[in-house]
């Protein structure tokens, strides 16, 4: 069988995708996975073969995000949704997509959710979708009505029916998100997706731990805000409420702030504190005894998988659910204005208080209980056969 896999390019929509990818290939599958040329390293440090379609550019989707800053919250996700990733986005990735599928002939395309040129050239093709969501299922419902009429308008010129979104609520969908932190939703007539079961980072006792992860007998704090955040000055200020935060506690904590950040710009440095532009969080999270993030889904996602007590102070996009979704469920303290002075308290409040913890083990057992990859490969393997 031979699976294309298709994702916008910012690594943390990549990243859902690639142990569906893994399993598939472990499984004697061929796979190709189809993205923008930015995200070439990403893929291709993942070991897998890499099909590049088209992308709007920064300039041009610099004329829509530049009005982000004036917009409230739903505001930002209707524009986002409307004019970047269902038309601006999807219209460029067309032309590569049709390439691949007429040259590399897909039996399947696995798309991340937030893709949508994949979903109208398997509908010109003939060829079933799946989809691997990058958000919970009340976000993914709320994405879908958005999506609808700009790709409808994107399938007439392809010579298809518009469908009102027919295709994106009946297709086939994965998650890793558990019921508790899912705010599901499903009166919009989408299908409920299949439950998948991350798998849970494991440390080797061989491997000589990283200077950062030294047991000095201080607990562990890991902070990080995403790949994206350091782009952007505004959230400059954030990163260095941090810095202060973790400075004036009794604790060891490693800050993760993304390739893009102008160090410089940190200013000082406490001397507990070590700071790194990339970590694989994989060795962080077993270690880790509170998290302080933005409250983008794979981090959290991987962060609770692991019991870790969490402090999320989101930025934008699915981020202010995925925090209120974690303080509901008791695992973690959202803070929506933070400053030092707040940070500092909400993670000493999260390293000491025992029904965070207990909350957040509680999520890492209900995620362990979830169907596996063998179990959401196989359902792949006969979505292909059907």
């Amino acid at each position: 069988m031979r699976v294309l896999f298709s994702s916008m390019r910012m690594t943390g929509h990549i990243r859902p995708l690639l142990p569906y990818a893994h399993a598939l290939l472990d499984r004697g599958h061929e796979v190709l996975f189809a993205a923008p040329q930015d995200a070439g390293a990403v893929i291709r440090d993942a070991g897998l073969d890499h099909a590049v379609f088209g992308h709007p550019g920064d300039k041009q989707l610099g004329q829509v995000s530049r009005h982000f800053a004036s917009m409230s919250a739903d505001e930002v996700i209707k524009t986002a949704v409307c004019k970047i990733f269902a038309d601006l986005n999807a219209r460029a990735a067309l032309p590569g997509l049709r390439s691949t599928i007429q040259t590399w002939k897909p039996d399947l395309i696995v798309r991340e959710s937030m893709e949508f040129g994949a979903a109208v050239a398997a509908a010109e093709a003939g060829i079933s979708t799946a989809r691997v969501a990058s958000i919970n299922t009340q976000g993914e419902a709320r994405v879908v009505a958005l999506a609808t009429t700009p790709l409808d308008a994107i399938r007439q010129e392809a010579g298809l029916e518009p469908d009102e979104g027919a295709a994106l609520r009946a297709e086939p969908a994965f998650t890793f998100f558990p019921p508790s932190l899912d705010g599901h939703t499903l009166a919009s007539g989408l299908r409920p997706p299949s439950r998948v079961r991350l798998a849970r980072e494991r440390l080797d006792p061989e491997q000589s731990p990283p200077p950062w992860a030294v047991d000095d007998g201080w607990p562990l704090v890991f902070i990080t805000f995403g790949t994206l955040a350091a782009g952007s000055e505004s959230n400059h200020g954030l990163f260095r409420a941090a810095l202060e935060a973790a400075g004036a506690l009794p604790v060891r904590a490693l800050f993760s702030t993304g390739r893009a950040m102008d160090m410089a710009a940190l200013g000082a440095v406490p001397q507990n504190v070590t700071v790194t532009s990339w970590v694989n969080q994989g060795d962080v999270f077993p270690r880790a005894e509170v998290l302080v993030c933005h409250g983008g889904a794979g981090t959290v996602l991987a962060g609770l998988n692991h019991g870790v007590p969490m402090v999320i102070t989101p930025i934008s996009a699915d981020q202010p659910d995925n925090a209120r979704l974690v303080e509901a469920t008791g695992a973690g303290i959202a803070l929506f204005k933070p400053d030092a002075t707040s940070l500092l308290a909400a993670v000493e409040r999260a390293l000491v208080d025992p029904a965070i913890r207990a909350a957040a083990g509680r999520i890492a057992e209900e995620m362990a209980t979830m169907p596996s990859m063998d179990d959401a490969v196989s359902k792949i393997e006969r979505l292909s056969a059907g």
